[in-house]
């Protein structure tokens, strides 16, 4: 009977210190989003959207290697879409039982970010940023800026990999390639001109705080699978 007080005491306590980060990193993505948003200080008066800008063109002039270019638009284009659901189905079916919980808990976690992010950029109205058709290195997207769409699905799964998948050495590993793959798509959507700075920082905070919930009650998504690991263990 201790043990098991024990363990829901330490459940509460991990669940507790999951949540409280969540709410701190959501509560810092509505700042940001208040600060970025026209609809709430108007573009030509904000200071932190000057520096944004100003930020963006720092990143966005810098097209000097054609090598680091083509990597960039590369992980804009397959870096969210192909290499996500791939790596998902991988710790699936390769990653042992750990893997499994894994993926499960960052694809409900993604299912939930695509409306919320959509949502988020209709509420925010942020225009994408203007450059010179010259400096198109992809065409750019038709919906709002804020909070960068890639940026919130990449670091969802990156977060979930890093806090599960690293019980063992080489799952750490796998799971800080996850996060580097992650953070260079980031910069690429302000490198290829889609994103100003702060719309990836708010994709990033709003994806990771969203996780951290998910993970936070991993426990409970596990007893949910338990069906799948009796299967498998037949």
């Amino acid at each position: 009977m201790e043990i098991v007080i024990s363990n829901g005491h330490n459940y509460i306590q991990t669940l507790n210190k999951y949540f409280v980060a969540s709410l701190f990193i959501l509560a810092l993505f509505v700042l940001i989003a208040s600060l970025v948003s026209p609809r709430v200080i108007p573009s030509a008066n904000s200071t932190i959207a000057k520096s944004d800008s100003i930020a963006f063109l720092d990143v966005n002039s810098s097209h000097y290697y054609p090598a680091l270019t083509i990597l960039m638009i590369w992980l804009t284009q397959i870096g969210r879409e192909v290499f996500w659901p791939i790596a998902i189905i991988s710790l699936f079916i390769f990653g042992g039982w750990t893997g499994k919980k894994t993926a499960v808990v960052i694809a409900i976690t993604m299912l939930v970010l695509i409306p919320l992010g959509a949502l988020a950029k209709d509420i925010v109205a942020r225009p994408r940023p203007v450059i010179p058709k010259s400096d198109f290195l992809i065409a750019a997207d038709k919906e709002y800026a804020f909070p960068s769409g890639h940026a919130l699905i990449v670091s969802a799964g990156a977060a979930g990999a890093l806090l599960l998948f690293r019980d063992t050495p080489r799952k750490l590993v796998i799971s800080i390639i996850l996060s580097i793959e992650a953070a260079l798509v980031c910069i690429s959507r302000v490198y290829v001109g889609g994103h100003y700075p702060l719309d990836v920082v708010g994709g990033i905070l709003l994806g990771v705080g969203v996780s951290l919930i998910f993970v936070g009650i991993e426990k409970r998504i596990e007893s949910l699978m338990i069906p799948i690991k009796n299967i498998l263990k037949r």
